[in-house]
């Protein structure tokens, strides 16, 4: 018995092997090439490909180098339109939504490239008190559709933050949350803030 498994071992082994030389080597072709549109500043090309190499193998090495530079390239691309000052001026869900009509202080979103930062204003004084600091940390699961646009906040929500360009206007509603090994997802009934550029002037 143990003359008959040892070859079965050893095939198997090999197989193994051979399985993860190629997956290596795959994954050093893809990597190059997702560093060629990198220094073109393609990057929508170069995060495609930096997510197809991670997929293959995201615990090896070239894995782990390719989700890190993957979610460098997404966080880019994604505040690149939301950075900026923002004034809340609705919120509520796809049953309805509830302006904001406080006289006295008002609700303010700051978004840099590493934060967002939300604060208490005062309307006449301008006076401004943040209540919470969020990192801006993409969530590392993916939602039913394939996708890793969400960002994950200190109490493991997930929220999508974006520009809509054709209401004009920043969105930000809850999609979820992540547990251990996965995420939910809520697929109705979302909560959702919606800001105007603080620039915009006061809340009509």
């Amino acid at each position: 018995m143990k003359n008959f498994l040892c070859p079965i071992f050893v095939s198997l082994s090999f197989f193994i092997y051979a399985q993860k030389n190629t997956i290596l080597k795959s994954q050093k072709i893809a990597l190059n090439e997702a560093e060629r549109y990198l220094k073109t500043n393609q990057l929508d090309m170069a995060a495609d490909i930096f997510k197809y190499t991670y997929k293959l193998d995201d615990g090896s090495k070239l894995g782990v180098i390719a989700v890190r530079k993957y979610d460098s390239i997404m966080k880019s691309i994604l505040i690149k339109d939301i950075i900026g000052k923002w004034i809340l001026f609705e919120q509520g869900s796809n049953w309805g939504f509830t302006e904001e009509k406080d006289s006295i202080n008002r609700k303010v979103l700051v978004i840099s490239k590493d934060e967002f930062q939300f604060y208490d204003e005062n309307i006449q004084t301008k006076e401004q008190k943040n209540y919470k600091t969020e990192k801006i940390i993409l969530t590392k699961f993916e939602d039913t559709s394939g996708s890793r646009f969400d960002f994950v906040f200190s109490d493991k929500s997930l929220w999508r933050i974006f520009w809509d360009n054709r209401r004009k206007y920043l969105r930000q509603f809850s999609t979820g949350e992540e547990t251990i090994d996965n995420r939910t997802e809520i697929f109705c009934g979302n909560i959702e803030l919606n800001y105007k550029r603080y620039d915009e002037g006061a809340i009509k």
